[in-house]
Order: structure tokens, then sequence, then C-alpha cells
């Protein structure tokens, strides 16, 4: 190549160059700030959200404390929770509970269910 064409490609490629510098400036600038637009207000839905989650929690018999093994079971013993998910086999009030007799130590905060007042698990009950 002569020098001619190496001096024409050069100054092509400055221009170039120059004119990619000013669009990358003027593409990053900061846009004017424009007019807040108003947002409608919007009425608070949690309540409906609260009530509808109430009707979907179902009611669970739980222990408020510690219940030794074969002691009687009082209203005082018990509470009702009502829980999202209701474990399989869970009694849902207290008249299924009340005067029934378990035959281990429960902590507080247990959920009742049936298993919970027979002896052994359900591999004993298989044995005999």
């Amino acid at each position: 190549m002569s020098s001619r064409i190496t001096l024409i490609l050069a100054g092509l490629f400055l221009l170039g160059a120059i004119i990619a510098g000013y669009w990358g400036l003027v593409l990053s600038k900061q846009p004017e700030p424009s007019a807040p637009a108003l947002q409608p207000v919007v009425q608070p839905v949690t309540q409906a959200v609260n009530s509808a989650q109430d009707e979907l929690r179902k009611p669970v018999v739980v222990l408020r404390r510690d219940v030794a093994a074969n002691q009687a079971l009082s209203n005082d013993d018990l509470a009702v929770e009502r829980l999202l998910v209701a474990p399989a086999g869970s009694f849902q009030t207290l008249e299924q509970v009340t005067g029934r007799t378990p035959w281990r130590d429960l902590p507080a905060g247990t959920w009742l269910e049936e298993s919970s007042f027979e002896s052994g698990g359900p591999l004993a009950r298989m044995i005999g």
C-alpha cells in the first residue's frame, strides 16, 4: 500500500472515532426529568386478604401445656388453632378429645390425632 492510501484510511478512522465518541456522549446524557405521573389512590385490600385467609384456615386441636402419660385431657389442657394446612387425621373440636387419655407424654404445642391415644406405633400394632 502506498503512504497516501494509509493516510486516507487513518483520516477516515479518526473521523469515525470522533463521530462514535460524540454519539456516545449524546446517548449517555441523563434524560430531562418528566413531570411525575399521578397514580390513582388504591384502597388497602389487607382486610379482604385477611378475611379470605381466615376462611381457608381449618381448626386443629393442640395442647396448651405438657401432658403426662395416662392423664385424662381437660379443656384447660387443649386449645384450637386455625391453620392453613391441617395435618391429616387431626381433631377439629375439643369435644373429640376431652376426657381421652394419651399413652405417652405429649409436649405443649403438639397437634392431636388418633395415634396420640394408641399404645405403640403402627409397627407394634402390626406385630401383635
